[in-house]
């Protein structure tokens, strides 16, 4: 289990990023479904990060999560992609999630998407299951 995490150089993923995991490790050929979409859900962390001053590197990879699986932002696997750039985005952080979602992980975006949990939630989801990665600097280069 992680920490709580308050980090105010968080780095986050672009929307070029989102999509090239998308269609590297989710779904080859699937475009978005509306091209605004992935793009609001990959600034809505840097806005809450901003606006709201929300430090919690767990709280902003629920909100990524949340925002491209409510979105729809690409055709088919958002749920899949969401957790793929939520884990991304600890990993440039510091953190990570376990490396193949199991059961309960896969069940924990079905009910967001469904409103029984809110992003704050999963948010602590990840956190209780995510684990700092060993030897991780924030020396990492940003790439596009």
């Amino acid at each position: 289990m992680a920490s709580a995490a308050a980090n105010a150089t968080s780095k986050f993923l672009t929307i070029s990023q989102v999509s090239r995991l998308h269609n590297t490790f989710v779904y080859k050929i699937a475009q978005p479904s509306q091209a605004p979409m992935p793009e609001s859900a990959v600034n809505s962390p840097i806005n809450i990060d901003y606006y709201e001053s929300q430090t919690n590197l767990f709280q902003l990879a629920a909100n990524l999560a949340e925002k491209i699986m409510k979105n729809h932002s690409y055709q088919d696997e958002n749920k899949r992609t969401a957790y793929v750039a939520a884990n991304m985005f600890l990993k440039i952080n510091g953190y990570q999630l376990e490396e193949t979602p199991t059961a309960s992980m896969a069940d924990a975006h079905v009910v967001v998407c469904t409103n029984i949990w809110t992003a704050e939630e999963l948010g602590r989801y990840y956190e209780s299951n995510a684990r700092a990665i060993p030897g991780w600097s924030d020396c990492t280069k940003e790439y596009t």
